[in-house]
């Protein structure tokens, strides 16, 4: 590598790793799966019982039945949970550094492919996407895949062994491991598929070789289908059956369909750039694509970047001062709620009231809780209020009303 390809990168590597961390406990969001997924990961390492399964993807339930994803996510929680003695910024950094460290893997191996230049452009565009900079600054399980997408895509481009489709099935079955959405892998090993046959390479045995990577990776999920009357494969054709995009199948959360192919887009830019670098128009699209890359930056490292995935104000400081004022009130029976996402059972508060042994009353037990604490906005007062948390109590009377900060207040409601 030449010495000012090796200095843009090592000068741009630092950038993303300050754009991506700076300021970062008041801006990650911990909220909504966060939560519950490492209240799963604790419960699991203190049962000492490793789950065959992992988080329910309840954005897809029909008719009551969900699919569970593979436990690979939990694992890794469990981990650094032990690790970092649950420690929800030290994890959180773990899976934003997922996303640092997928580029400089693209980086290296694009430089090999198509040259300095090319994998420079590329690295920035993507080191400073003001969307990934934002996203990746979550405990979440599709943190994962452009790691796996990157490493997926690199086995098969480079195969030229068995071990390469056994680690691009690996890599695959880890994507399918954390979610659904890396099933739309199977298109871009249809085109190895086709690339293979058409240019009279392909052998049966080498993809059988990846589909056995496949299921090694899936294998807890796989004793899990075999113990439970195979639960996700039936309730798969069940969705087919009974499901239509009225009934969960939403794509709210857009990103998550793009993720799968972020590598192979990289990867496809690369080499149209270098295909086209003989031609006169490709100065052209170097200078847009640098000055696109300069406009990513000044977002990265402007008002752009002090934009957060959840209610402004309601940060970790604010998460455990609520905890503190519940606790010191010293209420025996409590709920917990929000009315500033769609997190209206408080997840985040239960994690930190639970991390201090302060017991909370379950989910499904509104309807019997004498007291509730209620986190919400002036402009969705316990009044006049309609979700089921606040509703269940009703007639109550309003003990308190605490200014928490960033137009958020704290509520205590009781029972009459």
């Amino acid at each position: 590598m030449k010495k000012p390809i090796l200095f843009l990168f090592l000068l741009i590597t630092l950038a993303s790793v300050f754009a991506h961390f700076w300021n970062y406990e008041n801006l990650f969001g911990f909220t909504l799966d966060a939560p519950i997924h490492l209240t799963a990961a604790k419960e699991m390492v203190d049962s000492g019982k490793l789950s065959l399964v992992g988080s329910s993807v309840t954005t897809k339930e029909v008719f009551g039945r969900m699919i569970f994803t593979g436990p690979f996510h939990y694992y890794v929680l469990a981990t650094l949970g032990i690790v970092s003695h649950w420690n929800v910024v030290f994890i959180s950094g773990f899976y934003t550094s997922l996303w640092l460290i997928a580029f400089i893997i693209l980086f290296f191996w694009l430089n090999k492919k198509f040259g300095g230049v090319i994998a420079i452009l590329i690295y920035t565009l993507l080191s400073f996407y003001p969307l990934f900079i934002q996203i990746s600054k979550q405990i979440t399980n599709p943190q994962f895949i452009p790691l796996f997408g990157t490493l997926f895509l690199i086995s098969l481009v480079e195969r030229k062994k068995s071990i390469h489709y056994f680690l691009a099935g690996i890599f695959w079955g880890l994507g399918l491991n954390v979610h659904y959405a890396t099933v739309l892998w199977v298109f871009v090993a249809l085109f190895f598929v086709v690339s293979e046959i058409s240019h009279k390479k392909f052998h049966l045995g080498h993809w059988l070789i990846l589909v056995l990577g496949i299921i090694l990776a899936e294998i807890p999920l796989i004793i899990f289908e075999f113990r439970h009357n195979f639960y996700n494969i039936n309730t798969i054709i069940f969705h087919f059956r009974y499901g239509n995009f009225s009934q969960g199948y939403t794509f709210n959360v857009w990103y998550y369909y793009v993720l799968p192919f972020l590598a192979p887009a990289a990867f496809l830019a690369g080499k149209l750039l270098h295909q086209i670098r003989k031609a006169r128009m490709y100065i052209v699209v170097v200078i847009f694509l640098s000055a696109l890359s300069f406009y990513f930056m000044s977002l990265a490292f402007g008002f752009q970047n002090q934009k957060i995935s959840h209610y402004p104000g309601w940060s970790i400081a604010t998460q455990k001062e609520v905890a503190y004022i519940i606790i010191k009130d010293n209420e025996k029976d409590f709920e917990v709620a929000e009315t500033i996402s769609s997190d209206t059972q408080a997840t985040d508060v239960r994690w930190w009231l639970k991390e201090v042994g302060v017991g909370v009353m379950a989910v499904d037990q509104y309807k019997n809780a004498p007291v509730l604490y209620l986190v919400t906005t002036p402009e969705r007062p316990p009044e006049t209020e309609t979700v089921w948390e606040v509703s269940s109590l009703r007639p109550f009377n309003i003990e308190f009303k605490k200014d928490i900060g960033g137009g958020l207040y704290l509520y205590k409601l009781v029972r009459k």
